[in-house]
């Protein structure tokens, strides 16, 4: 379902309309993609088809639409190869003059091949909260056992002087 980017320097327009990074879900009112600068296997995006800015813009059908687009890209980033995935990303013809380091890191990592072990969703929804895009974009982060020294805290370490709080340990994952 391809559509007419409705800002044509807007970045996530253009992947909407079809014209860089390759779907891997869809539905009336979002996309997937893979992330091009992974952090983890299987970072992924969901982008409203819409040029909307922020998570409280969406409207009533799209709000209806957000977690079926979250459910679908689950599903996609358990099933795909990883390894097979960021192979191929590094070949894709319109990557090839971006940095790829993102990409080489984590076809490095040790659970690159493993389903991950939960999940960080989220948004930046605005400057002051690390949007670079101004265009909604809804992150889905494979987490893994391991993938940080402590992950207690979650979301919280983005201010890391204000993450620490006190509350029971966290069940060994892994073990």
């Amino acid at each position: 379902m391809t559509r007419t980017p409705q800002d044509p320097d807007c970045y996530f327009c253009r992947v909407a309309a079809g014209l860089t990074d390759p779907f891997i879900f869809e539905n009336r009112s979002f996309l997937g993609i893979f992330d091009t600068h992974p952090v983890n296997p299987g970072h992924a995006l969901i982008i409203p088809r819409r040029h909307v800015v922020s998570l409280f813009e969406l409207n009533e059908t799209e709000q209806s639409d957000y977690f079926d687009a979250i459910h679908g890209v689950r599903r996609v980033i358990e099933t795909t190869d990883m390894n097979d995935l960021y192979r191929n990303m590094l070949n894709r013809d319109y990557l090839r003059d971006r940095p790829k380091g993102h990409i080489e890191t984590v076809l490095k990592l040790p659970f690159l091949g493993k389903r991950p072990d939960a999940y960080t969703v989220g948004n930046n929804d605005g400057r002051a909260a690390g949007r670079s895009i101004d265009h909604l974009h809804v992150i889905v982060l494979p987490r893994y056992a391991g993938d940080v020294e402590d992950p207690r805290g979650g979301i919280r370490n983005i201010i890391p002087d204000r993450a620490k709080y006190h509350g029971p340990a966290p069940a060994k994952v892994g073990g």
